[in-house]
This record gives C-alpha cells, sequence and structure tokens, in this order.
C-alpha cells in the first residue's frame, strides 16, 4: 500500500523492510523509508493511510474465514495457565455476523484466526498518531507540526494504558523527534481526506486489542 501510493504521489521510497521477532509472532510488520519529503499534506496524509487501509481489507476476509475455523470446547478441558488473548471489537462483530458459539465454553481459535488478531495488533499499533508512524503521518497532515507532537505523546501514554508498553516506550522515544513534514506545509487538508480520517479513527478502535494476559 505505501509503496503504491508513493509511486502515485510522486515520492520516493525504499522498498519494505520487515520487522523481526523472534518470538510469539515472528515479524511486527514492515518499514519503508521515504528518500524525500511529500509534495503537500494531503500526499503526506495518502501515504500514511494507504498501508493500514490496504492491511485491513486483507485481514476481514482472513479473520472471517480464521473465526469460521475456529471451534468452542468446554471450560474444563483448557489447561491451567493458557495464554487468554482479548480480542479486538471487530473479531466480536464477524463472530456474531458469521453466527459464531462463544458462549457455554472457550473459544479456541484456528491459526488463521490467530494471524489476523495479530495482524489486528500491527494495525492498531500503526495507526497511533505517533511520529513517522502511518498514524503520525496522518495526525502530521491534519494538524500541523506543534499539535503532532502533543497528540504523539498522547497516544504512546495511551498505548501503555492499553498494556503494549514496550511499544509505548518505542513511540515515546520517537514522540521526541519532529516530522520532517511536507513541502507545502500551508495548504490545508481537503475535506475528503478529513472524512478518511473519521474512518480510520473507527478502523483504529475496531482493532484495538489490550495486552494479553494469563487465563487462571
Amino acid at each position: 500500500g505505501h509503496k503504491f501510493m508513493a509511486g502515485r504521489r510522486g515520492v520516493g521510497t525504499s522498498l519494505p523492510y520487515f520487522i523481526p521477532v523472534p518470538f510469539f509472532v515472528g515479524t511486527m510488520g514492515a518499514v519503508i523509508r521515504t528518500k524525500e519529503p511529500t509534495p503537500n499534506r494531503d500526499a503526506l496524509f495518502d501515504l500514511g493511510a494507504a498501508g493500514p487501509i490496504a492491511g485491513f481489507i486483507v485481514l476481514l476476509p482472513v479473520a472471517i474465514l480464521g473465526l469460521r475455523w475456529s471451534y468452542l470446547v468446554p471450560v474444563q478441558a483448557i489447561p491451567p495457565e493458557t495464554v487468554s488473548l482479548p480480542v479486538p471489537p471487530v473479531f466480536s462483530l464477524l463472530s456474531h455476523l458469521i453466527e459464531l458459539p462463544t458462549t457455554g465454553g472457550v473459544v479456541v481459535f484456528h491459526p488463521v484466526a490467530f494471524a489476523s488478531w495479530v495482524g489486528m495488533l500491527v494495525t492498531m499499533l500503526n495507526l497511533m498518531p505517533v511520529g513517522m508512524l502511518d498514524g503520525g503521518h496522518m495526525a502530521r497532515a491534519i494538524l500541523g507540526e506543534r499539535w503532532h507532537q502533543v497528540v504523539s505523546f498522547i497516544a504512546a501514554a495511551a498505548t501503555f494504558a492499553l498494556g503494549w508498553w514496550y511499544m509505548a516506550l518505542f513511540m515515546l522515544f520517537f514522540s521526541f523527534r519532529p516530522h520532517i513534514g511536507p513541502l507545502d506545509d500551508v495548504s490545508p487538508l481537503t475535506r475528503s481526506r478529513k472524512i478518511v480520517a473519521i474512518g480510520l479513527g473507527v478502523m483504529l478502535f475496531l482493532c484495538t486489542v489490550p495486552g494479553w494476559k494469563l487465563s487462571s
């Protein structure tokens, strides 16, 4: 999504570099480095929005398939100290739509459902309006330089409150670094992009995953 949109907006970028994680999920997505500033706020917003939108479009059918293949087991069959994953609102909504049984036992995720859960988590973190994250690009395009940094600190604190403290530390570090901004930082964002920003705020809510915990 980023690479495609950068090409459309005439912004030179690197190829995506995947971020390896040697435990739990294997990867935390990818980063792409821009080689030059974006021409205006609209282009900066488009560049930030393209990745999460493309990812969410892919995640929805994967989540539906994974939830359809998941199954319900009695609580007594769950071993002690089993990892219990709190689900994002979109999972609850999709479970209701596909009529997945969720009462009278514990839902055991199919691996495809777990993969989509990880994708929702990465999407949530990436949409946080912090620094050079995708959400940070969009916040910079909407709010300008000063308020972008203020919102970055607030979003880092919110991430900490959600239980993802190690990601919050990274976000806090990036919050101190000023965003490079677009070349034309005077022309305002178009109304259509402001509407898209509201939709991306809804997407952030749907993908919000609290920190995982162990079941009792």
